[in-house]
């Protein structure tokens, strides 16, 4: 009971090392050729260590590094703890044989849910590439809105000027036809002022002559009056001196 809780710690331990190695980027994730000659890598590994024993050379300790490095697992000190948990050196080949099986199997599960490296940055350069054909869409997009817009600002700019010019036409013909009129009709009205003044001045020399005239006739008639009056005064001095003369005699 106590080996078998052994085994079933390192088998846990082991899965939590290989899961804690694949939670980094993905860049670390080999594809699925590595993840075949890692595993026939471990498999010449477990062999050589059968043979030989713990007495490994320089280049096999070389050659132990790299298989480490791919699979993510240390399988010579794996069954090494195998072997002093109590496991007989068969039973610890077993053990990590059927480790390594399961380490490559999920590092080939999870190498096809992730991208490689290159792939991502093949990825990455394709998007560059979209983005700066974008952005260069976009920049001659408006260097032709802006030529657009200035060519229409010109053209309702140059209406603008001949509206103000013809504006400015129309006002002073209008200005010059108003002053026509007005001096026109100052004229008019000078001369029926001059007409007015001159029948006033004729109606008043007229008055004046008919004026002088009646003076004369009432001067006359006056005259002859006081002529008549004195006639008929002598006329009646004479006919009483006479009436006295008779009555004398």
């Amino acid at each position: 009971m106590a080996r078998a809780g052994s085994l079933a710690k390192l088998v846990q331990q082991g899965t939590n090392v290989f899961a804690r190695s694949a939670a980094g980027p993905a860049a670390q994730l080999a594809s699925e050729a590595t993840s075949s000659c890692s595993s026939r890598a471990s498999a010449v590994l477990i062999n050589v260590q059968r043979r030989e024993g713990s007495s490994l050379t320089t280049t096999s300790h070389d050659s132990v590094s790299a298989v480490t490095k791919s699979l993510l697992l240390d399988t010579l000190g794996l069954m090494r703890r195998f072997e002093k948990i109590g496991l007989t050196r068969a039973q610890s080949e077993q053990m990590t044989e059927m480790l390594t099986e399961v380490v490559c199997t999920n590092k080939e599960k999870i190498s096809q849910q992730f991208v490689t490296k290159q792939a991502l940055e093949k990825a990455i350069l394709e998007q560059e590439s979209r983005i700066a054909g974008f952005k260069g869409e976009v920049a001659k997009s408006q260097e032709l809105h802006l030529a657009s817009l200035s060519r229409d600002t010109e053209r309702l700019t140059n209406s603008l000027e001949k509206m103000r010019a013809e504006i400015k036409y129309e006002v002073d013909k209008l200005s010059a036809s108003q002053r026509l009129d007005l001096n026109l009709e100052k004229g008019r009205m000078r001369d029926e002022l001059q007409a007015l003044r001159d029948k006033s001045n004729e109606m008043e020399i007229k008055m004046d002559r008919e004026t002088n005239a009646l003076k004369a006739a009432v001067e006359q008639s006056k005259n002859e009056v006081l002529r008549y009056s004195l006639s008929m005064i002598l006329a009646l001095m004479a006919a009483g001196l006479t009436a006295a003369r008779v009555l004398q005699k």
